[in-house]
């Protein structure tokens, strides 16, 4: 079919091999984040944070799939593959678009909303231990704003796991949960939504590369049925 349809074709199965990877990269960013900070992200399960790396563990799927389709497509020279291809690839790249800026645009929406639940439960502390252990531990952090907070008795959740006692604040974490956990959501809505309009600017090459290639075939097999 030529050296040019040639040239798109190796691009298109370029880009695909990139759009997989990216898939890959999603699927392991949610699923780090569940693991990482699963007793956190169920501590605050009421805000249905964790949906936010479900959901891009989900895409991250889809990207996968939908790129192997598409090398399929390259590779038989199919144009409906292509087209149906391209199709699926520019609904993900939408998708991704809208996921990136509402993580963005409700980021500090979702830091106003944990820092008012925080400040609830710290009034309340010795009714919710199990609560403040389980950030502490998952966050690396000691009381509300600064370990003092829990003088006279600092919880053994405040220190790392093979202290013994945890009575002096000089083995506790020196960072207070509301600091952690809003570094917490900035760092993580971040690279979610950097990392979902990244992936969305490759497929959008891959989208163009994916018309060129149909566009080529469907030329070629007009003037062969002439």
């Amino acid at each position: 079919m030529g050296c040019g349809i040639a040239i798109v074709k190796f691009i298109l199965f370029v880009f695909n091999l990139i759009c997989a990877l990216c898939g890959i990269a999603l699927i392991a960013a949610g699923v780090g984040t569940l693991l990482k900070y699963e007793d956190v992200l169920d501590a605050f399960k009421d805000m249905n944070v964790n949906t936010v790396p479900v959901v891009f563990i989900i895409i991250g799927a889809a990207i996968f799939l939908v790129a192997f389709f598409g090398c399929c497509g390259a590779i038989f020279e199919s144009e409906c593959m292509i087209l149906t291809y391209a199709v699926l690839l520019f609904l993900l790249l939408v998708a991704q678009i809208v996921v990136g800026v509402l993580v963005f645009t409700n980021k500090r929406e979702v830091q106003r909303l944990s820092e008012r639940i925080l400040n609830n439960l710290w009034r309340d502390r010795l009714n919710h231990r199990a609560f403040w252990d389980t950030i502490q531990q998952g966050l690396k952090c000691c009381g509300l704003h600064n370990p003092s907070e829990w003088i006279p008795n600092t919880p053994s959740s405040c220190c790392e796991p093979n202290l013994i006692e945890c009575l002096a604040l000089a083995n506790a974490y020196p960072q207070g949960c509301a600091e952690s956990l809003h570094d917490l959501i900035n760092d993580g809505s971040t690279l979610f939504g950097s990392t979902a309009i990244g992936v969305a600017v490759v497929e959008l090459v891959g989208f163009i590369f994916a018309c060129c290639l149909s566009n080529h075939i469907r030329n070629y097999k007009r003037r062969l049925a002439y």
